[in-house]
Parts: structure tokens; C-alpha cells; sequence
């Protein structure tokens, strides 16, 4: 009686396996599969998602298409977008989600909510706000690539290479969830006909909050991670300027618990190589100038910057996590209570390894 249980039980896990536990199989030549998607603000109850896909031409060219749909909730946009198409829309190969400015003043949670529980979605996408309409960015086609790679391969060289954060969405979700440290986006704007990395987008939690400033941009970057190979542009008197190039940089952080009130200090080192003076000489004596210049403009630029942040209690750098790190009996709520109020000093120490060939 026992063996006729057990084998009837086998019987019905594998019925169960094969009926239900089964994923329906999608051929490549009947599916759709988006590069990119963008989302418009329509009214505190609408928003507009934009899907983007590839079209492999037979002369071996990409072009692109572009679905569009509105509705209260981005799924149902989807479905509304498979509606008007001749194939089934999937998200395997999705590589950029972008959020218009304007959408994103109101909140992206939910909208970010959607890709993390989608499973067929990686966790290394890319996520961006746009200066203007997603829809008009999506629309254009750039160099001769799929829009959707495109975009991808913009944002991430400006991450190797650029002064943007290595972020995406699994980055995104860690820094969203927690209650120490605020979110934040490449902003892409459009010039002309081309687009560009225009600057970073900050968030209060899910809602953008404002622009970073232009000349925070590098040591925005450098206090959050190592810069490999950055680029800076120091600003000497007369509007002269002196590129520095084939930076590197590294940072530590000090947290001092003075009577329960901490107080922070920021080592940040720079390495790197004086490329162009316009036509000024770069004996030893100016070098060591420009060595204490750009320290001092570091330390400003730095300064400034933090104290931004608290003003609109956002903590972008995550000062929140490390203090947490180094300090017992750490107060989530005491410390966000605190923070607006924090002492922090930036030091900077620079070397000049190089003067390049302009002498």
C-alpha cells in the first residue's frame, strides 16, 4: 500500500512538473525583443512608456521602430504596445530604461519596481533621466547602431572613462531601499542631433530633487569610487586653465564619535599628469603651484557639494553607511536627525607625476 502511495505521488510531481512547472517557449523569429523603453509624465494618473527595438535590415543595416502607449500602470502599457504589434514585445534584451525629468519630479518607484520583479530583466541595466520628452529621444536613431545599444554603450564609456558613476539598477535598488543613502542618475540631454551625458540627476528617495553641478561632477565621482583614468580641468587666475589627465584617485574615510555627534573626515588622494597649460612653462616651482591650487579647488569643490547635500537631506555619497560601519550603538533615525548638521572636512593631497610634453 505504501509503494502504491509513493509511486502515485512521483506520478503526480511529475505531472505537476511538466503541466505546470513548464515555460512556454518564445522562437526568435516570432518575437520583438525591445532595446530600450522610456517613461513621460501625462498627469498625476498617466504616464507614456515608449518602447524602442532593433530592425536587422537585409543589406545588414539596424533600423529602429517605436511602439508607444499610455495607461495608469507601465504592465498595462505593454500590453497596449503588443496590441499594435505584429509580434509579441519581450524584455530579454532590454538594455536602457529611461525617465523623463519631468516624470521623475514625481516619483519612479513604482516604475522601478516593475523592472525589478520582471525576472527576464538584468540586474545591469541601465537606468537614466532625460533633460526633455523619453519619447523624443527614442525616436532618433544615432551613428548606425540600434538606439537601444546606443544609449548603453554611451552611459557606460562615460563610466569607464567619464565622470559618471558606475550605477545601474541593481545599484539603483541597493541605495533606494536603504534609509542611509539617496539614489542618483545620469541626466542625458540633446544637442542638435546628437545626445550627451549632461550631468547626474539627484533623488529623494524615488523623487528627483535637482541637478549636480557641472564642476562637482569629478569629485563627486572620485568620493564615491577609484577614478582610473579621469580627466580634470583646473582653473588658474585670468581665465587660464591647465588640464590634468591620467588621473587616479583613492579615498578614505575617519569618523570621529565626538560626545555622540560624529564628526568626518575624508582623505582623498589624486595622481596625475599635467597634459595641456595653453603656453604656460611648468618648471618645479609651478608645479608645486598648481599641485596646491588644485588641492585647495578639491577641498572648496568637495566642501561646497556636501554641504549642498545636507541642505536638501539627501546623502548621494553614502556618508550614513559608513559612519554606521565605525560606530557602536549606530541610531538610523538619531543619525538622519544629525545629519544635516555633520562636520566634515575634505582633504585633498595631490601628486603631479608627469608634466607631460609641454615644455
Amino acid at each position: 500500500m505504501m509503494k502504491k502511495a509513493k509511486a502515485a505521488a512521483v506520478i503526480l510531481i511529475l505531472f505537476c512538473a511538466f503541466g505546470f512547472g513548464r515555460v512556454p517557449k518564445l522562437i526568435l523569429d516570432d518575437i520583438n525583443m525591445e532595446s530600450a523603453v522610456g517613461y513621460d509624465y501625462v498627469n498625476k494618473y498617466i504616464i507614456k512608456a515608449t518602447s524602442v527595438l532593433p530592425i536587422y535590415k537585409p543589406d545588414k543595416s539596424v533600423g529602429n521602430e517605436t511602439f508607444t502607449a499610455s495607461d495608469e500602470l507601465s504592465k498595462e502599457t505593454l500590453k497596449k504596445i503588443n496590441m499594435a504589434s505584429s509580434r509579441q514585445m519581450v524584455n530579454g534584451k532590454l538594455e536602457v530604461a529611461l525617465y523623463s525629468k519631468e516624470l521623475a519630479k514625481q516619483g519612479i518607484g513604482d516604475l522601478i519596481d516593475t523592472l525589478q520583479r520582471d525576472p527576464s530583466i538584468s540586474e545591469r541595466l541601465f537606468l537614466a533621466v532625460t533633460d526633455e520628452e523619453a519619447e523624443r529621444i527614442l525616436s532618433k536613431r544615432y551613428g548606425d547602431r540600434d538606439t537601444g545599444i546606443y544609449l548603453s554603450m554611451l552611459i557606460e564609456q562615460n563610466m569607464d572613462v567619464g565622470l559618471v558613476p558606475t550605477y545601474n539598477l541593481h545599484q539603483f535598488l541597493n541605495t533606494y531601499y536603504s534609509k542611509l543613502s539617496d539614489p542618483f542618475l545620469p541626466l542625458i540631454g540633446q544637442k542638435g542631433k546628437d545626445i550627451h551625458i549632461k550631468g547626474i540627476a539627484l533623488f529623494k528617495g524615488d523623487r528627483y530633487v535637482k541637478s549636480l553641478r557641472q564642476d562637482h561632477q569629478f569629485i563627486f565621482k572620485a568620493l564615491l569610487q577609484k577614478v582610473k583614468q579621469g580627466t580634470y580641468k583646473l582653473r588658474l587666475r585670468n581665465h587660464h586653465f591647465i588640464a590634468i589627465e591620467n588621473i587616479h584617485t583613492k579615498h578614505n574615510f575617519h569618523v570621529e564619535n565626538k560626545k555622540n555627534k560624529p564628526e568626518i573626515t575624508i582623505q582623498l588622494k589624486v595622481n596625475g599628469i599635467i597634459r595641456e597649460t595653453m603656453g604656460k612653462k611648468t618648471n618645479k616651482k609651478a608645479v608645486e603651484h598648481i599641485k596646491k591650487l588644485m588641492e585647495k579647488q578639491l577641498e572648496t569643490q568637495g566642501t561646497e557639494m556636501i554641504r549642498s547635500f545636507q541642505k536638501l537631506h539627501i546623502d548621494p555619497l553614502g556618508l550614513g553607511t559608513q559612519v554606521r560601519s565605525r560606530v557602536r550603538n549606530f541610531q538610523d533615525q538619531k543619525w538622519l536627525n544629525q545629519y544635516p548638521h555633520i562636520k566634515v572636512n575634505l582633504k585633498a593631497h595631490v601628486d603631479i607625476l608627469e608634466k607631460g610634453v609641454v615644455d
